[in-house]
């Protein structure tokens, strides 16, 4: 719907179990080096930034794989792309980025203030209907205050999660098949200390 705004970080679809399957190139690329570079990290954040590369599309072709940048971090609905020299730079991108965003060092992040998200027409999700489900390209605002919980960071991150909770189910059903309980109120901070 045209210039929707939503009071808060809900979107009243359900959120459902997904079932997941990593592509050839998640598990002989991504996978390897993400071993390497999270050895010493939480259990949290690395499975945070391995579920994020999934949903980001993680595979020959697309943005994320062409610019060595796993998590589309810098990469715009308006065409503009965040190069990495390797695929472990991107992953090392992904984990500062979180702990950033945990920390409240990230301007997008503002912890404990007011949110704001315009509505807006998405042509990223209008030319590609089959990645985002043939979602509407309208896409709704949000105005909430973030204090860090799981639904609000994928609103602000990723503009697909802002129009259902696909990215949202996504995340909690892979931290569910990995023994770990979280739910949509579950914040970063507590998330990045899980191990």
């Amino acid at each position: 719907m045209k210039n929707q705004i939503i009071k808060g970080s809900s979107f009243p679809d359900p959120i459902v179990d997904v079932k997941i399957k990593f592509t050839s190139e998640m598990v002989n690329e991504y996978i390897p080096v993400w071993n390497r570079v999270c050895e010493n990290e939480n259990k949290g954040i690395a499975f945070l930034a391995l579920i994020m590369a999934h949903k980001e599309g993680f595979k020959k072709g697309s943005r994320s794989y062409r610019f060595n940048n796993p998590g589309n971090i810098g990469n715009t609905d308006s065409g503009k792309n965040k190069a990495l020299k390797s695929l472990e730079d991107g992953i090392k991108l992904q984990l500062d980025y979180i702990k950033r965003v945990a920390s409240g060092n990230h301007k997008a992040f503002p912890l404990n203030k007011l949110v704001r998200i315009k509505p807006f027409y998405s042509e990223e999700i209008a030319n590609n209907p089959k990645t985002y489900a043939n979602k509407s390209p309208w896409v709704p605002g949000y105005e909430f205050i973030y204090t860090g919980q799981l639904q609000q960071f994928v609103k602000i991150y990723s503009t697909g999660a802002r129009s259902g909770n696909g990215y949202l189910s996504l995340i909690i059903s892979y931290f569910d098949n990995m023994g770990i309980k979280i739910n949509s109120e579950t914040t970063i901070q507590e998330i990045i200390k899980m191990k």
